[in-house]
């Protein structure tokens, strides 16, 4: 038992260890790159515009003109999750010594609702470059957030997270949007209507094994540690390309190659007086704060005299999603839509519109996980303006992005017997099973009869409300 007490602890230190070399998903991803894409309801695979090109269609660099442009952000909202009145009766009873599970009156924080996410403040940065050339294009995208550069956290989604937070927690718009972005890209123009692409998005690895000694299993206070770290470098690939076609039309495709942040390695922990082998103290590490799945991309895009219209489908292979615990949630792939309108009012000035519908991969968590996430309606709109200064001509860019997250309401599912909780299990299960007898008396425990769980979803809970983003750009 003190073996795997302090075990714990040492493994909450490591995910301290490497925490400041994490990465996170991209707030790209659920928000927008930049003032045009996400006025336009990020519909931009056909036509994307300067170096946020990397990310719409990396093909779209290259009739791009050299420019550099500086933007900052921030997103706000009101989504909370809110748990239903859990009834009395199901309680994890103290069966002393006897206990399968903490008992419910241990708990170290009560069950409560969770807040809407922490919004992100950021400033995007990005280059195009011309390599000296006419036909082929380099770039570079960057977004840093100035409140925290990087927040990472894991959690578990079934009953487990009692232990810790006792809560429920946004899977795809929560903590892990909070990260700096990096990605490049290189395009060329290889006959007058075809462009190509490639690029990629880039995230480090880290790899950390701690060795703990504990010299008095019953003082947690002393305990002397090493740590090993290595760092790698991750990259995600990039591909697009763009295809001019008849009747003022174009043709965009992309393939965005899944990445993710992986935190292997292991804790080996040695107790005074507890003899063990290495194997038998050593416990294996592996958090996924972060998983980014491929998808596939296509946009077309219409321009003729001061408007263009431009519509999107993306197919995201969720299938292959891993939570932050590297556990399968059984996410399904989805396909998303969206359309964008640039109309150009004046010689100087553009007004863009955008709408957007996002399914959730997260299907219904009437057993026994609790993966929270929503299907979103989005609504944008932006302008851009030209303007001098001096002899220099730059354009100034806005945005407001809004997101309806379309309301959920989870109850558990009810059952005549609930399966015990064991490793893969899927409903909603018993944390103290039926059949657990008395050691003095040989009787099935009466307060063990039924379910029993301190699932923190558990009766229910309701999901919903919206978020948001605005913005401002400068290109020159």
């Amino acid at each position: 038992m003190g073996k795997r007490k302090y075990g714990l602890a040492v493994a909450v230190l490591a995910l301290g260890v490497v925490s400041a070399s994490a990465a996170l998903a991209s707030p790209f991803d659920v928000y927008g790159p930049g003032a045009r894409s996400t006025a336009m309801g990020g519909a931009q695979v056909a036509k994307p515009e300067g170096a946020v090109a990397i990310y719409d269609n990396v093909a779209g660099l290259a009739d791009e003109e050299v420019s550099i442009r500086v933007g900052a952000f921030a997103t706000f909202g009101d989504a909370p999750i809110l748990l239903k009145e859990r009834p009395q009766g199901y309680d994890v009873p103290d069966l002393g010594s006897r206990s399968p599970a903490l008992p419910s009156e241990q708990t170290r924080r009560q069950r409560r609702d969770t807040d809407s996410p922490d919004p992100i403040y950021g400033v995007n940065i990005g280059v195009v470059t011309d390599f000296g050339g006419t036909r082929t294009r380099g770039g570079v995208l960057v977004m840093l957030p100035t409140n925290g550069l990087i927040v990472q956290r894991t959690h578990f989604a079934d009953e487990r997270e009692r232990y810790f937070s006792n809560q429920l927690h946004h899977e795809i718009i929560g903590s892990r949007l909070h990260r700096p972005v990096i990605e490049l890209g290189v395009a060329r123009q290889l006959t007058e209507r075809i462009a190509f692409g490639v690029g990629g998005t880039y995230l480090p690895g880290t790899a950390v094994t701690t060795e703990a000694y504990v010299a008095d299993p019953a003082d947690q206070s002393e305990v002397d540690l090493n740590a090993r770290v290595r760092t790698g470098n991750q990259w995600g690939l990039l591909t697009g390309v763009t295809v001019a076609l008849p009747l003022d039309l174009t043709l965009g495709l992309v393939f965005r190659q899944g990445v993710a942040f992986e935190m292997e390695g292991a804790n080996d922990v040695q107790v005074r007086g507890i003899e063990s082998s290495p194997e038998d103290s050593r416990q294996e590490l592996n958090w996924v704060p972060v998983f980014t799945p491929s998808s596939l991309r296509s946009g077309l895009a219409w321009a003729r005299g001061n408007l263009e219209f431009s519509v999107d489908g993306r197919y995201t292979f969720w299938s292959a999603y891993v939570d932050t615990q590297g556990e399968d949630p059984r996410f399904t792939n989805t396909l998303e839509g969206r359309a964008g309108v640039e109309w150009t009012y004046s010689e100087e000035t553009r007004l863009r519109g955008g709408l957007g519908f996002i399914p959730t991969p997260v299907p219904e968590q009437t057993g026994r996980t609790n993966y929270v996430d929503n299907s979103r309606l989005l609504a944008a709109l932006g302008g851009g303006h030209d303007f001098q200064f001096g002899e220099r001509a730059f354009e100034a860019s806005w945005f407001v992005q809004f997101q309806h997250l379309l309301l959920r309401d989870t109850d558990k599912e009810h059952r005549q017997d609930y399966p015990d909780c064991a490793p893969g299990e899927r409903a909603l299960c018993d944390e103290v099973p039926d059949e657990l007898r008395d050691p003095n008396t040989g009787q099935p425990y009466p307060e063990a009869q039924g379910l029993q769980t301190g699932n923190p979803g558990f009766p229910g809970f309701v999901s919903g409300g919206w978020i948001g983003s605005v913005g401002i750009e400068v290109r020159y």
